[in-house]
């Protein structure tokens, strides 16, 4: 049996069914054994920032750690855009090293986020996470080889259109910090889309192999 990928989360729940990449914040959260992702957030910047990133950059070496993030630009937080600028680029060039993935927080400042990963000449997979955001947005993000990934919020019927016509080989599904079930969001998604879940789990396997190189085998 094939599992629901949760790819992006703050919450750790145990269960059969459930492939879940737990989010961590450096600095503020401890790294998990379990499959994560870890990351500095433009919200929760150190007063020491060159500690953070050594730890950042201790922690993507555990083999549990398949990715690097969140991270990213926020225009509605406080943090200085300056400082977001500097600490997203050295996030990028650790993906580049590290050869992990990265996986995007963006607020207000997709056109920026875009020059930055362009700017720094990215080499690895993009995933942004939680898109709430009209089609042409999404199909730009798609067209420049980047990954999308949808939360509950498509449960308010706006994305119909997304997912009908959006590139199966392109998306993800999570539950970021909701309390909402990811078969939830996986049913309504087939659904909207016309398929099976058998067919999105077994599709979302084959995006977990492809962007993540981590292979799931079925129960």
């Amino acid at each position: 049996m094939l599992p629901y990928i949760d790819i992006h989360t703050h919450q750790h729940i145990v269960e059969n069914e459930l492939f879940q990449v737990l989010n961590t914040i450096i600095g503020k959260e401890e790294v998990p054994n379990s499959i994560c992702s870890v990351g500095i957030h433009p919200w929760y910047f150190d007063n020491n920032l060159d500690e953070q990133y050594a730890l950042l950059r201790v922690a993507i070496q555990q083999p549990n750690v398949i990715a690097i993030g969140e991270c990213g630009l926020d225009k509605i937080c406080n943090t200085p855009w300056d400082r977001q600028i500097q600490v997203f680029e050295q996030q990028i060039q650790l993906a580049n090293t590290s050869q992990k993935p990265l996986i995007i927080h963006c607020v207000r400042a997709y056109e920026e986020v875009i020059y930055v990963l362009m700017e720094q000449k990215v080499q690895v997979p993009v995933l942004f996470h939680g898109v709430n955001k009209k089609l042409p947005l999404i199909q730009s993000l798609i067209k420049l080889g980047y990954y999308i990934s949808f939360g509950a919020f498509i449960l308010d019927g706006q994305h119909d259109e997304a997912i009908k016509t959006i590139d199966l080989t392109k998306i993800f599904l999570e539950t970021d910090n909701k309390s909402t079930n990811i078969i939830d969001i996986y049913s309504y998604f087939c659904r909207v889309r016309n398929i099976s879940i058998e067919q999105l789990k077994q599709q979302l396997v084959q995006n977990m192999s492809n962007v993540f190189n981590y292979k799931i085998v079925p129960q």
